[in-house]
């Protein structure tokens, strides 16, 4: 109990120099109410661009690039790649996010307007991908196929999605897809940063 207890007051006395940094602190919760904001116009369908657009321009000139960071780094979280073209959906929204923080820099909103390009293109080299696979690997499962007929019948049939191994090659080449995209998504977000002037 003595070693817990002389631990715990070490803990203290380290801790009993450390002072808050109050401009840090109000950064900080800048930077949450920006992201709240931003967040707010994703996910809620009745709050419009002009009002947020509204709610942005009402900060304080000094406080705005806070706040902005804030709403910056919401969006480019959501800028990730899409599962199913739905995304398409949700894209005018973060175009829309992108236009309000851009304030004008059109170098910003294009390159928010390019990335649902890239995505599209995402999807589709995706999609490509399955297919030739399957093209690929279509006689080796017709020959899987002829010997599982002999076992189970002449109208088993099997899929490509059945096979542990036609799986887990479209596994690690789909994964692979991910690392590429993904690479280049991290440039532009990266370029979003520098364009923002965040960190």
């Amino acid at each position: 109990m003595a070693i817990i207890k002389s631990a715990w007051e070490l803990a203290l006395e380290k801790t009993a120099t450390l002072e808050a940094d109050p401009v840090k602190i109000r950064r900080d919760l800048k930077i949450k109410e920006g992201r709240q904001i931003a967040a707010t116009f994703l996910m809620d369908i009745d709050v419009n661009k002009e009002d947020t657009q509204a709610k942005y321009d009402a900060f304080p000139e000094e406080e705005k690039q806070t706040i902005r960071e804030g709403m910056a780094l919401t969006l480019l979280s959501n800028l990730a790649l899409p599962r199913t073209p739905l995304f398409k959906e949700a894209f005018p929204n973060l175009l829309a996010l992108g236009t309000i923080i851009a304030e004008g820099d059109e170098q910003i909103t294009s390159l928010v307007s390019q990335v649902e390009g890239f995505f599209s293109q995402y999807l589709q080299n995706q999609e490509d991908l399955i297919t030739r696979m399957k093209e690929q690997f279509g006689p080796h499962l017709e020959q899987k196929q002829a010997q599982m007929r002999q076992q189970y019948g002449p109208n088993f049939v099997l899929r490509p999605e059945q096979d542990p191994e036609f799986m887990k090659l479209l596994d690690k080449n789909l994964a692979q897809l991910d690392e590429q995209y993904n690479a280049i998504l991290d440039q532009a977000k990266d370029q979003l940063k520098e364009l923002l002037k965040i960190a």
